[in-house]
């Protein structure tokens, strides 16, 4: 057999590793000088893409009652524990918040009650509310900056100031996603270290993912800069980068360093080491990757910029993460040759097959039916809560109690009846139904969902606004807006010619769930298509990719359930320090299912590989399969741990869809690595026997694209630099 494609890019690389290296160099000066321009490229405006009634409603608000383009709002709160409006203390402290919000760049105008016009201050006459008129071209994150900078700044006893708006809660949130991405990056590379000194037992082989992590997140970065110019992208993107690309390269690199050790203990060469692992590690990382890719192309097809944005997040972490295993890597371990195993671990034993791993295999598959059993059983068991699923998104509630925005919002819900949310009906032919619109308002406001109901007219078009009373995440809040839709409405404009439609909030948070789900058969399709023909093609078996979906599938009910059973029921969520709320993010389930996909490809394409590698060479499957977990065990379960800690530190975040988005992956990784690979796949795939490797004949024109290479014979030559052979 010739050297394949992924064999001759690693011997070229390592043939010139200094070459590659400067040219990587260069690469990466250019993605460092591209992501400066990352934060044109992001916006925090996520949207669905295609028409609604919530976009309806808003076009025709904004046709008739637009706002002042060139000016917005933000509101800045006064709340006093005991001084009320029109008393000294509080009228000197309402004077020094002007003064220091007027000085700032892009104020146009501020607003304070007086005693003539007392508002808006609250009945008890200890809460006053400020409205600051800002420039709408001004940067919305640097004036966001200095106002809350500037009531932060107002530290006067016995009084709390809260800046309110758009652009002041998008600094807060900008902030609460860059810690919990710290956080993430933190908790993940210090673990990681640990588990790789332990995985390979040596210092330097240990640092060497890390460092392939760092510069595909760098790359990852540069192209989104890049790619942003021309498409919408959400500023949630870089988490998803960082986070994919530490999970992806560590994963990539784990599989080379392995084998390339490996092959140094049976006494190749450098050069052949390095091209025997391009040649078989190599051609698994590009299917793994591959796989990943068509998993996540899936949510491209999701009508919704945060869903994109996520999923094109994903991808181009995993193109970076590809293109550093195949050609970087290869380079660096022809510099450091068997230095890799520098600050060696006395116990460790460098490119052996693990005795444990393959004695756990022998121990499974000696009772394959019992371990198929337990192990499909227990995963059922996790899987169960997910049946009582229900999509919604965390409300305010879910936030910490000391997270301004949050106060800031109980506050006028308080002191002045703020509705939680906004609600609105626009009527379109409305001048001959005035009786029956005023008195659908006043059903509207006698309706426990709703509260301050009024109507505004322009002409043949009216608008009823309404505040929403129940947190987003209540369940009655949806009971609401259904109820309005469905009964209220059409009970007073179901017999006129008048045509409506309802947005809000709440309203266009229920029509993004619906989206979502509309899209869900797409997806499965997309990603379930792809992933069985990839599968098909790498092992030429129809037999394994429909094992390899099925146990996917399982292992990811599973994290559903466990995501369900913390997070809605609220089972062991004050043990672990995760928020409760009253349903899931409607994006995350989708979500999880194309990453956990790819993910748990990952380790399937990994443990297969090495399975048929030993397979085509004993023609034993029970055999082949002790000696491919032998092999694996430890670097899946140490590249799921890695894992688990990256997503724990999205868990541990103060937003609740991380939480769950982190949570949820940290569960499904860790099942799949310790049930799914270590029990279920040996057990099987042991009761299977030789059907494993069943093609129909008539199958049997597919190309040969076999991911476990060939028997490797070196050239004669003494020379590091001979060109190998493969027979």
């Amino acid at each position: 057999m010739k050297i394949g494609t992924t064999g001759r890019i690693a011997r070229a690389s390592a043939r010139r590793p200094w070459l590659t290296l400067g040219l990587w160099l260069v690469g990466l000066a250019s993605a460092i000088y591209a992501a400066g321009f990352l934060g044109d490229a992001l916006t925090q405006d996520d949207h669905i893409t295609v028409q609604t009634e919530w976009q309806d409603t808003q076009d025709l608000n904004d046709h008739y009652r637009g706002v002042d383009s060139d000016t917005e709002t933000e509101t800045i709160i006064i709340r006093s524990d005991s001084a009320r409006f029109g008393e000294q203390a509080f009228t000197e402290v309402i004077g020094e918040v002007v003064d220091s919000v007027s000085g700032i760049e892009g104020v146009v105008g501020v607003s304070v009650p007086t005693a003539e016009m007392p508002f808006p201050v609250s009945e008890s006459g200890f809460t006053v509310l400020v409205s600051v008129a800002i420039d709408a071209s001004t940067d919305s994150a640097e004036i966001g900056t200095a106002l809350n900078d500037a009531v932060a700044s107002v530290q006067e006893s016995g009084f709390t100031v809260i800046a309110f708006g758009n652009a002041t809660a998008g600094v807060i949130f900008d902030e609460l996603a860059e810690e919990t991405l710290v956080k993430g990056e933190m908790i993940g590379i210090g673990v990681a270290l640990v588990i790789l000194v332990i995985v390979f037992g040596a210092l330097a082989a240990a640092g060497i993912p890390i460092l392939l992590a760092i510069a595909s997140i760098v790359v990852a970065i540069g192209l989104t800069a890049i790619i942003g110019q021309a498409f919408e992208m959400s500023f949630f993107i870089v988490n998803m980068i960082t986070m994919m690309g530490l999970a992806l390269s560590i994963d990539y690199s784990l599989l080379q360093v392995q084998r390339f050790r490996e092959e140094r203990v049976r006494g190749r060469s450098v050069v052949d080491a390095v091209t025997i692992a391009g040649n078989t590690a190599n051609r698994a990382v590009l299917v793994s990757g591959a796989t990943v890719i068509v998993s996540l192309a899936g949510l491209l097809v999701v009508p919704s910029t945060i869903m994109r944005s996520l999923g094109g997040g994903a991808i181009v972490a995993a193109v970076a993460s590809l293109l550093v295993a195949l050609t970087l890597l290869p380079a660096l371990l022809r510099l450091l040759g068997d230095r890799v195993n520098k600050g060696r671990v006395p116990t460790a034993h460098p490119g052996r097959e693990s005795r444990r791993w393959a004695g756990i295999a022998r121990t499974v598959i000696a009772r394959p039916a019992v371990s198929a059993t337990i192990g499909a059983g227990l995963l059922l068991v996790l899987a169960a809560p997910a049946l009582g699923m229900r999509l919604a998104f965390p409300g305010l509630d879910s936030l910490p109690e000391d997270n301004t925005f949050r106060q800031a919002q109980d506050i006028l819900v308080e002191d002045f009846g703020w509705g939680r949310s906004e609600t609105l009906v626009a009527i379109d032919g409305a001048l001959g139904t005035q009786p029956e619109i005023v008195a659908l308002a006043s059903a509207i406001d006698a309706d426990p969902g709703f509260a301050e109901t009024s109507v505004d007219w322009y002409g043949d078009v009216a608008f009823i606004d309404t505040k929403d009373f129940y947190d987003s995440a209540d369940i009655r809040a949806d009971q609401s807006i259904n109820r309005l839709h469905d009964e209220i409405i059409p009970e007073y404009l179901g017999d006129t010619e008048a045509t409506w439609s309802v947005g809000g909030n709440q309203a266009g948070s229920m029509e993004f769930t619906e989206v979502i789900v509309g899209s869900t058969p797409a997806v499965l399709a997309i990603v379930l298509g792809a992933s069985f023909i990839l599968l098909l093609l790498a092992f030429r078996s129809v037999v394994i990719p429909l094992m390899g979906i099925a146990l996917n599938l399982l292992s990811t009910a599973a994290a559903f359930g466990l995501m369900v059973a913390v997070f809605q029921h609220g089972w062991g969520a004050g043990i672990l320090g995760l928020p409760q709320v009253d349903g899931i993010a409607p994006w995350i389930p989708l979500f999880l299912f194309a990453v956990l996909f790819g993910l748990s490809m990952d380790y399937h394409v990994f443990l297969l590989s090495r399975i048929k590698e030993s397979y085509d060479l004993t023609g034993n499957t029970r055999t082949a399969i002790a000696a491919g977990l032998g092999r694996t065990g430890s670097l899946i379960t140490g590249a799921a741990l890695i894992m688990v800690a990256v997503f724990a530190g999205f868990a541990l975040g103060d937003l609740a869809e991380f939480c769950q988005m982190g949570f949820g992956l940290g569960a499904a990784v860790i099942i799949d690595a310790t049930l799914v690979r270590t029990i279920l796949v040996p057990s099987v795939m042991a009761l299977l026997g030789e059907r494993n490797w069943y093609l129909p004949s008539w199958l049997s024109w597919l190309p040969n694209v076999s991911i476990e290479g060939g028997e490797f014979v070196s050239t004669p030559s003494p020379q590091e630099e001979a060109e190998p052979a493969l027979v």
